[in-house]
């Protein structure tokens, strides 16, 4: 497996992927509204151009997943927007090894010491996966956002890496 960078025809497979307005808050918090359209992706990227897309691919070229890798001024960088989007590859361990992958991109990068991602709290699929790879929760960092008429915790979490 390994990572690319995102190039624009992705987006048909990310849209394909992002099915319902819940799944797009799990995957994107407030920053986009369902249906996602490629528009709100580029204006996105435009006012966030030092955040890196990234897909991850199988051998055999086919996409599996989407992640982003923000930088941050304390040269700790956050990994964001994370999703397994074909179904039929959930739950199967992919997920570990994509942010495994990320990882290893953001240590290339940055030559960081810690990364750090949030996770909505009742995620709990993800939280598993994010300590699998070695994240694990950092204490009164979390805080509340409202999606979907609905306030949801969000928890953070860091990996040390050197």
């Amino acid at each position: 497996m390994h990572l690319r960078r995102y190039q624009p025809p992705d987006f048909a497979l990310l849209a394909q992927w992002v099915t319902s307005p819940e799944l797009l808050f799990q995957f994107a918090g407030t920053d986009f509204t369902f249906p996602l359209t490629s528009t709100q992706l580029d204006v996105y990227q435009a006012a966030h151009p030092d955040r890196l897309f990234y897909v991850a691919c199988l051998p055999n070229n086919k996409p599996f997943a989407f992640g982003e890798i923000i930088p941050q001024d304390t040269n700790t960088p956050r990994l964001g927007r994370l999703l397994v989007g074909d179904t039929a590859k959930r739950g199967k361990g992919l997920g570990a090894i994509f942010v495994q992958l990320l990882v290893d991109e953001c240590i290339r990068l940055f030559h960081c010491k810690h990364i750090e991602l949030y996770v909505l709290r009742d995620n709990v699929q993800a939280r598993r996966c994010y300590e699998k790879v070695g994240f694990s929760f950092v204490a009164d960092a979390s805080f509340q956002l409202i999606g979907n008429d609905e306030t949801y915790t969000i928890d953070k979490m860091r990996l040390d890496v050197g």
